[in-house]
This record gives C-alpha cells, sequence and structure tokens, in this order.
C-alpha cells in the first residue's frame, strides 16, 4: 500500500516539471515612410580636433575656477591659523600679574558701557 502512495505522489510532480516551449514570433510590413538609420560619417580631421580644442578649452576652465576657489579657502584658513597663534602666543608671553591687570580693566570698561 505504502508504495502505491509513492508512485501516485511522484508523477504529478513530474507533470509539474517545465517543459520546453517555443516562442511566438510574429511579423509585421514596414510602412512606406520607414527611414533606417544611418551610422554618423566619419569625422573629418579637422573637425575632431576643433572638438578636442573645445573639451581641451572647457577643461581648463573649469580647472581654472577650481584653482581660483582653493585659493580663497586656503588663504582663509591661513589668516584664521595666523590670528589665532598670533593670539596664542600674545596671551602665553605675557606675565601672569598684566593678564590679571589687562583682564580686570576689560570688564570695567565693558561694565561702564
Amino acid at each position: 500500500m505504502g508504495a502505491q502512495e509513492q508512485e501516485e505522489d511522484s508523477a504529478p510532480s513530474e507533470g509539474k516539471k517545465h517543459q520546453k516551449t517555443s516562442k511566438d514570433v510574429y511579423f509585421c510590413v514596414l510602412p512606406e515612410k520607414y527611414e533606417p538609420l544611418i551610422e554618423e560619417e566619419e569625422e573629418t580631421e579637422e573637425e575632431r580636433r576643433k572638438r578636442k580644442e573645445e573639451k581641451r578649452r572647457k577643461r581648463k576652465n573649469r580647472c581654472k575656477k577650481y584653482r581660483k576657489n582653493v585659493r580663497k579657502a586656503l588663504s582663509f584658513s591661513w589668516r584664521c591659523l595666523l590670528a589665532g597663534l598670533e593670539s596664542m602666543a600674545s596671551a602665553y608671553s605675557t606675565p601672569l600679574s598684566a593678564v590679571a591687570t589687562v583682564a580686570t580693566e576689560v570688564n570695567r570698561a565693558s561694565s561702564k558701557a
């Protein structure tokens, strides 16, 4: 009895296997106005040289703009760094008694205003 059930169970699984089928292919008639795509003609040496020159000019202008922006950013950063170093150096080099005097005078000046 058990053998018959196994055979019956295996039969449907064989039917579920993918069978090879043919694909449907459709043909149509081309319209009278049909124009096939035409491959681009070979460009002349002069046109190629002009295109390369234009590309080179655009790249040069783009690099020039980037150099200008980077220069501005670096010079601003350098100025900020120098200002910070100068203030740190002045605070570090002054004696402690002078710092206390300057700090109290600054506090007095700010309270009067």
